[in-house]
């Protein structure tokens, strides 16, 4: 027993030495907890990120990363270690979520602490892109070629050009390196493109942050003429060849080309004054011109007709009007009020459906007394439009108070038989000085056909004094009767001045976003539709709105630098 103690003694203290020594140094080294973030001082301004966290013990630095991946598994996307307790992290890609995480650090010691996870990304915000690219000038388009320019800028440098088709993605994307006397001279002529085709074309820096190399976006389409377009020199010419055509069974569409700059009075006698009359369709139309000054389509009391009867189904694919002005002559006579309209539907009975696939207008400048798709009449045969397409108009009234009493919507298709809300897109236009307009799409009652996948949108339009003779009209229409709800979706809009409701959604299941007026428009609240206001009068936010020019004088506004409303008024900003 004794020679177990003696064995036992020194090992038990050198146990006790070692605990003992293990005590000493753990109470002496530094404890380094991990930092916490500030949440109230975590932020995104433009594409920079600013972080900032609660100080650390015995911290003498500090490392953050930024990643794409929230479980940081991936390579981070930038690193910084900081000796203070804040960093920014700049030129980063606009538009992206970015998680964030931090730890604290002592070199001397060479120890770190367990990393801290920001709660949720941070979002970079989408770029405010300064307006330096001009809208295509139309009369320097052709076939196969745009001229481009810009504003030459210091703070804005170009060195490249990118265009691609509109409707193709950017997969086809093509771009184009600028010498130095380009982009000194800030013009550039892109050839090598395809005839009648839809183009984008933006301006790009290969110097910019990355997501970032593109300034602005400007669309054009370039000239030429589909097959078989035939040539019309004066109205009369015109209305013969349109009757002619329709009676040639040889042909089941007609397509004609107008001249650039020349009015066309669609009469018998080619006279201002004189009647047009009804032009019965029976198959498909289109009044097309090339880019550049636009010809006009006259037409006064009377229009284009569509009416099915029995055993007489007209077989109408499309209805178009492109780079053509639609307009009733101004005489000493008066307005035709609501005889004069572009493309009316006759009411027709059970067993006469009609399908018409597209009715499109593009590009045009539209003044009517009344509307420019007509189905005023309860039909008991059903006319479904598949596709509606307003795009890149003006629209105003004729205000002639002796004989336009009575008004309808822009596109009037209110009653029963009137399946056309499959598909309705009204894009980029402008609305103005209608006075007793019932507003964009009229007032529907409860007998409208509205399927489940209903698609009825307006976007990028801008409003001013339309339906303001009656606090009771909208300028975009009134759909509280129907008992079928429309999918109805307004977005970047603009109202200015209206004595009338921007819209009566009624049922409808109405998406909006990113609208806004005037302090001029006087019911901003209870107006059916969000808005934002402005906080500006119309002559502090548009440059003359009284004599119909609405471009946008407040460069700092976000419709100017978001681009909403009517992007014809978003301007490049001269200094």
């Amino acid at each position: 027993m004794r020679k177990l103690l003696i064995y036992l003694v020194p090992v038990l203290a050198f146990c006790l030495l070692n605990i003992t020594s293990c005590k000493d140094e753990s109470e002496e080294m530094p404890r380094l907890f991990r930092p916490s973030f500030i949440a109230s001082s975590c932020f995104a301004e433009g594409n920079t990120v600013s972080l900032a966290w609660r100080t650390s013990g015995e911290a003498t630095s500090y490392t953050v990363e930024l990643s794409q991946d929230a479980t940081f598994q991936a390579e981070p996307a930038e690193v910084q270690t900081v000796k203070s307790n804040k960093c920014t992290f700049s030129n980063l890609r606009y538009e992206t979520g970015y998680y964030a995480r931090v730890r604290a650090n002592n070199e001397g010691l060479d120890i770190i602490s367990n990393w801290t996870e920001y709660t949720s990304s941070i979002r970079t915000l989408s770029r405010v892109i300064p307006k330096i690219l001009y809208a295509p000038d139309e009369n320097l388009i052709t076939e196969n070629s745009v001229a481009i320019a810009w504003k030459v800028s210091d703070v804005n440098p170009v060195d490249g050009v990118s265009v691609w088709l509109a409707d193709g993605g950017q997969a086809d994307e093509k771009h184009f390196d600028l010498s130095a006397s380009e982009i000194s001279s800030g013009k550039y002529v892109i050839s090598g493109l395809s005839p009648r085709s839809t183009y984008l074309v933006a301006l790009t820096n290969s110097k910019a942050p990355e997501g970032a190399e593109k300034y602005n976006q400007q669309k054009f389409t370039t000239a030429g003429m589909p097959a078989g377009a035939v040539l019309a020199t004066d109205g009369v010419d015109l209305l013969a060849k349109i009757k002619e055509g329709m009676n040639d069974g040889s042909k089941s569409s007609l397509i004609f080309q107008l001249q650039n700059g020349v009015d066309y009075y669609l009469s018998a006698d080619g006279l201002p004054a004189s009647s047009t009359g009804d032009i019965k369709l029976t198959k498909s139309i289109a009044f097309l011109a090339n880019p550049g000054e636009r010809p006009t389509l006259y037409i006064r009391k009377g229009g284009f007709i569509i009416k099915p009867e029995v055993n007489n189904i007209p077989e109408i694919e499309y209805f178009v009007v492109e780079n053509v002005n639609v307009k009733e002559p101004v005489v000493a006579g008066g307005s035709g009020g609501s005889k004069t309209r572009l493309l009316n539907i006759g009411k027709h009975d059970a067993g006469t459906d009609i399908t018409i696939d597209r009715f499109e207008i593009r590009n045009s400048d539209v003044v009517l007394p009344s509307s420019v798709l007509m189905m005023n009449d309860a039909s008991d045969g059903m006319t479904t439009i598949n596709h509606i397409r307003i795009d890149n108009c003006r629209v105003t009234g004729v205000n002639d108070t002796k004989y336009v009493t009575k008004q309808f919507g822009f596109i009037h298709a209110i009653n029963k038989g009137s399946n056309v809300w499959n598909d309705v897109s009204v894009s980029n236009s402008t609305f103005y000085e209608f006075y007793i307009s019932p507003g964009v799409f009229g007032a529907l009652t409860a007998g409208v056909p509205a399927a489940a996948d209903s698609k009825v949108s307006i976007s990028n339009c801008t409003f001013y004094n339309w339906a303001t003779s009656k606090a009771a009209y909208t300028a975009i229409g009134n759909f509280s009767k129907l008992s079928t709800p429309l999918s109805l979706s307004v977005s970047g809009c603009v109202f200015g001045y209206s004595a009338g409701k921007a819209l009566d959604p009624g049922a409808c299941n109405l998406t909006a976003k990113n609208n806004y007026c005037t302090t001029d428009f006087e019911q901003a609240s209870g107006t059916g539709l969000s808005l934002i206001d402005l906080g500006l009068s119309d002559s502090s936010f548009f440059r003359n709105a009284k004599e119909n020019d609405f471009t946008v004088i407040d460069f700092e506004s976000v419709v100017y630098t978001q681009e909403y409303g009517d992007p014809h008024w978003i301007t490049v900003q001269e200094y």
